[in-house]
């Protein structure tokens, strides 16, 4: 009998840190699946708020920097995923111009979309002078949007006009 009481009393010591475990590694492996909200931008994601208006420009200063910095330097397969990650932010930007129906941010950001296609397209070739062509075209027009609808705020940072 203390034989059985005591098989009952180990099954049970290891049933309930396995039941937890169980649920500790579910809960892990769901909070690794999910995105966190305001995560990135994603290709065809609908800029709603000035946040996430925000936060498109923010990745998108960051990657034109890396671009700028790889094809100066020649890193064709670096400039190469910057313009592709690029290229998915402003066909959201340009969206997001469409919805609010102001014509020349809409037809800047188009621009820059197609100066990122002729960027890949000259990285895939290796043609390099054909790429800083290309990139150069994607500041104009990137200057031409900020002019007109970028406003500096005093305590810092800008906002949309």
């Amino acid at each position: 009998m203390i034989a059985n009481f005591q098989e009952a009393v180990m099954k049970r010591v290891l049933w309930i840190p396995s039941l937890l475990f169980c649920v500790a590694l579910t809960v892990s492996l769901s909070a690794q699946a999910t995105p966190p909200a305001g995560g990135a931008p994603t290709a065809g994601m609908k800029i709603s708020t000035d946040a996430e208006y925000a936060t498109h420009m923010k990745e998108i200063g960051q990657l034109n920097g890396v671009l700028n910095k790889s094809v100066k330097g020649g890193d064709a397969a670096e400039a190469g995923k910057a313009a592709a990650r690029l290229e998915v932010l402003f066909k959201n930007v340009h969206a997001y111009w469409m919805d609010k129906k102001i014509m020349d941010a809409q037809t800047a950001a188009m621009g820059i979309i197609s100066s990122l296609q002729a960027l890949q397209k000259a990285l895939t070739a290796n043609d390099m002078t054909a790429a800083e062509t290309a990139r150069a075209a994607i500041g104009a027009n990137c200057m031409s949007c900020h002019t007109a609808h970028r406003e500096k705020l005093p305590e810092g940072g800008f906002r949309i006009k």
